[in-house]
């Protein structure tokens, strides 16, 4: 019995038994696609190391982290369990924690009596600053200049067919 090497790489992508080949495969791969795309997770793991290495030095779960960044501004543990893509069980359990140590409160919300709103005390808006400051410090993007990052935004941007968004304050 006889085996045919299988073809690997853009042969791959040309060659598919019994299939026409794929247009822009070899385009694809001659623009650095895989560079890229390697590129790419290779920052995610940096910049995901460097956030939970900051979140740790605050005895913070990285989920915790993720709700005290998002109470900028009071929401329901609704809307903030939406942001941190999770059910609002989930987002319960957070707060509850967060609420124990006196990060957050639940206020009544102003227009919906049955909801709750999640909002931050001077303490947890503390600890939030100490946060962000930290993340925002000696991560893997400071030897960008701020022109280079706010262009790296943009091209990141339009990458993921979202435009050029203008950028909100304190990022």
């Amino acid at each position: 019995m006889t085996t045919e090497a299988k073809p690997t790489g853009t042969d791959a992508a040309r060659t598919r038994p019994g299939k026409p080949p794929v247009p822009g495969a070899d385009a694809a791969a001659g623009c650095g696609f895989r560079e890229i795309r390697g590129l790419v997770a290779e920052l995610s793991r940096l910049m995901d190391a460097h956030q939970r290495a900051r979140v740790a030095e605050l005895d913070l779960t990285p989920t915790q982290a993720k709700a005290l960044e998002e109470l900028g501004e009071p929401k329901t543990a609704r809307e903030l369990a939406a942001v941190l893509c999770c059910e609002p069980p989930n987002v319960t359990y957070v707060i509850s924690k967060l609420e124990k140590q006196g990060m957050v409160i639940r206020e009544p919300h102003p227009v919906d009596r049955r909801a709750k709103r999640l909002v931050l005390t001077d303490a947890g808006r503390a600890l939030r600053l100490d946060l962000l400051a930290r993340v925002g410090t000696a991560s893997p993007l400071d030897h960008l200049s701020d022109d280079e990052r706010s262009a790296l935004r943009d091209q990141l941007l339009k990458a993921v067919g979202r435009g050029a968004i203008p950028s909100p304050s304190g990022d």
